[in-house]
């Protein structure tokens, strides 16, 4: 399984859910992914890790104070926070939680981009292991915004990325790039959706982890669509109504 043991800036660290019931959330993905969930920790506030095959997944926790509904975060890796947070202001975002410690060598801020999708900036003095890009892991992270284009020099000054685009099903397609590597997507909303970052977590067979998915009272936002070159994905929301997405990517 690809274990991500290094995170250059601008590349995605981590993934975490902020939700009403943890431990109903954790009961959902442990049977729709195969995650090991412990029981949360109330000295981390209730914030409890995920594995798979006793590597680090994602992360499972309850509403922060003021947050209404459920929600999948992400965070990139940044070299300076400080200096990161003052780009998001200059370009057109907005700090919503300051630089802070979260433990020991890890710093931790929350941002809005121009457009209002949230993501969280994360710098490390070491880096640790994350399970991406396999069955039950993130495999890929879309920033998904009506006019998202305008947003690239928000992200160019903060997370330090480069932007290119492409086309998918003949629709414009817009990528984030360290060095050679694509790290993160970018694609139109449909009219009115709030801008917002979107997690793909891997799936073996996409049509039998939307029948689970269901089963588990799950729904499904949009039904599966195929691009060649990419797979098979339907955006989708647990139990609790989080939106995240089911990709079946071709083989690689």
């Amino acid at each position: 399984m690809p274990i991500v043991a290094e995170f250059p800036p601008g590349t995605p660290v981590w993934a975490d859910l902020q939700t009403a019931d943890p431990v109903a959330a954790a009961a959902f993905y442990r049977s729709l992914f195969g995650w090991s969930v412990p029981d949360a920790d109330p000295a981390h506030g209730g914030y409890a890790i995920a594995s798979l095959s006793s590597t680090p997944v994602a992360a499972l926790g309850p509403f922060p104070p003021g947050m209404e509904r459920p929600v999948w975060t992400v965070y990139f890796a940044v070299a300076d926070i400080d200096a990161s947070a003052v780009a998001a202001t200059a370009t057109g975002g907005a700090v919503l939680l300051p630089p802070g410690e979260i433990m020991p060598g890890v710093r931790l801020a929350i941002v809005a981009d121009p457009a209002g999708a949230v993501l969280g900036l994360w710098q490390r003095d070491q880096d640790a292991a994350w399970l991406r890009d396999e069955p039950g892991a993130v495999d890929w992270l879309e920033l998904v915004a009506g006019d998202y284009e305008s947003t690239f020099p928000f992200y160019e000054a903060v997370l330090g990325v480069a932007v290119s685009e492409m086309r998918v099903n003949d629709e414009p397609y817009g990528l984030f790039d360290v060095g050679p590597a694509n790290v993160a997507g970018a694609t139109t909303a449909a009219p009115g959706v709030p801008a917002h970052w979107l997690v793909y977590f891997g799936v073996a067979d996409l049509d039998a982890a939307v029948l689970r998915l269901t089963e588990l009272g799950g729904s499904i936002l949009e039904p599966p669509v195929a691009a060649a070159g990419v797979g098979r994905w339907a955006i989708v929301t647990d139990a609790q109504g989080a939106g995240f997405g089911l990709l079946e990517p071709e083989a690689r």
